[in-house]
């Protein structure tokens, strides 16, 4: 668990003391980042988590789903669909795809913690915007880690990355390799 003094972008990149980031993108655990202490007083505690239909996002949904259990919290999974700019496909056939998807990551996860209450939902925007916005009253969202080489904000991904900036609660980064 490590805390976040909030830095921006610039300031994570030139200052020496910045860890969340780069212990975030190269831990071989779930690594919390809590810019303060939780002061979510929603009965029952919220988790949301993030799903893209990769690997790494089934670990957040594993990972998700033990903590919602350990602390009696519902549990909202999003697929956030970035529509293209330009599609040759129907838009309807794709929110169906991006549904059924969603429905595999998490059925099969779901049934080893049968207690937890899960809502799943496919939510058009910025995948950024739209977890930043349900974490005002979650009392964490967790992400999986899978971004690719470069420096430690590349190997973080952006959307972990830019949860650390804009999340209202603490922000969980699961890497794709660990093992529920």
């Amino acid at each position: 668990m490590l805390g976040s003094r909030r830095l921006s972008r610039a300031e994570e990149v030139f200052r020496a003391g910045s860890v969340s980031v780069p212990v975030s993108s190269r831990a071989d655990c779930p690594v919390v980042v809590v810019r303060e202490p939780e002061a979510t007083d929603v009965r029952p505690p919220r988790l949301v988590v993030g799903v893209d239909g990769s690997e790494s996002s089934r670990a957040a949904v594993a990972y998700a789903m033990e903590e919602a259990a350990l602390r009696g919290a519902i549990l909202r999974v999003l697929w956030v669909w970035r529509r293209p700019v330009v599609s040759f496909t129907d838009e309807e056939a794709g929110l169906q795809e991006r549904r059924r998807l969603l429905s595999e990551t998490v059925v099969g996860l779901a049934e080893r913690q049968p207690d937890v209450q899960v809502s799943m939902d496919v939510v058009r925007g910025h995948p950024v915007e739209v977890l930043a916005l349900a974490s005002v009253d979650a009392a964490a969202v967790v992400v999986g880690r899978h971004g690719r080489g470069g420096y430690a904000g590349i190997r973080l991904g952006s959307v972990p990355h830019g949860l650390l900036h804009r999340a209202e609660c603490p922000v969980i980064t699961v890497p794709g390799t660990w093992d529920d």
